[in-house]
């Protein structure tokens, strides 16, 4: 299975350049200071961009929409156009976000015509709004997006979670409270590229707490307590982690022909 964004849908979309949530880990905010598209001052400040003024068509496979930033109520002006376009053109849309309950159900009752071709795909890697506030510090609040998460469900949208990064030591404590809520699946993944010199002194615990929660220990207990649920699936980072197999989810086979439901016992 290819690995990253790929995993969920071949094909992407953004209408957007920056993100107000301006979350710590944020891999396009990184890429865009890497090859000097923004600031580390500036990703915050978002703006409509070029792709956002040309035609969209219809896209084989579906669409996942935004990949680069979010869908902040206060822009529904820039991607509610778009993300209707991407639609009327009859392609599948997996809405990825941090949800704010007002955007949810600007959606829900805007688009309910293109139910069947839209899943939602909420992000939240933690029960703890104390966590949320420091990786997230500019997003939702957690019960603001379980109650966004309810609101979908309810209206009869496909909805599916994220737990990529994990940013708790027991994701179930999180999936046991949304469950009955989530129609689809549920990915795990690890924390990517975080590196000692991005936190600062006073810091420390959190860096190291991220280290302790990606550590192998860790995602083999994350591992075994989840596995049964038919709804988890495993990100690339902890199917290579645990030396997985390519495919996903319980009884897929291995890349050895192996049971990739059973983790490899590191080498002696």
């Amino acid at each position: 299975m290819t690995p990253g964004t790929k995993e969920w849908a071949p094909n992407n979309e953004n209408c957007c350049d920056g993100c107000e949530y301006d979350c710590r880990y944020c891999y396009a905010k990184k890429s865009a200071i890497q090859y000097g598209r923004h600031t580390k001052e500036d990703w915050h400040i978002m703006k409509p961009n070029a792709r956002s003024k040309r035609p969209v068509q219809y896209r084989e496979g579906g669409i996942m929409f935004p990949t680069t930033h979010d869908l902040q109520y206060e822009h529904h002006d820039w991607w509610m156009p778009f993300l209707t376009v991407l639609l009327e053109k009859g392609n599948n849309v997996l809405i990825v976000t941090k949800p704010s309950i007002k955007s949810v159900e600007l959606i829900t009752n805007n688009l309910e015509r293109f139910k069947d071709q839209i899943e939602f795909r909420f992000t939240i890697g933690t029960y703890n709004d104390e966590t949320r506030q420091f990786w997230e510090p500019h997003a939702p609040t957690i019960r603001e997006r379980i109650l966004a998460l309810q609101d979908a469900h309810w209206n009869g949208f496909k909805t599916s979670l994220s737990m990529e990064p994990l940013l708790d030591f027991k994701p179930s404590r999180l999936i046991n409270q949304i469950d009955e809520y989530v129609t689809g699946t549920i990915w795990i993944g690890l924390m990517n590229h975080m590196k000692r010199s991005d936190f600062a002194e006073n810091e420390e615990y959190w860096y190291t707490r991220i280290l302790m929660i990606n550590g192998i220990n860790n995602i083999r207990l994350v591992y075994e307590e989840n596995k049964s649920n038919p709804k988890i699936r495993w990100k690339d980072s902890i199917r290579d982690l645990l030396k997985l197999g390519a495919m996903t989810g319980p009884g897929a086979a291995s890349r050895d022909g192996g049971d990739a439901t059973k983790p490899e016992e590191d080498g002696n």
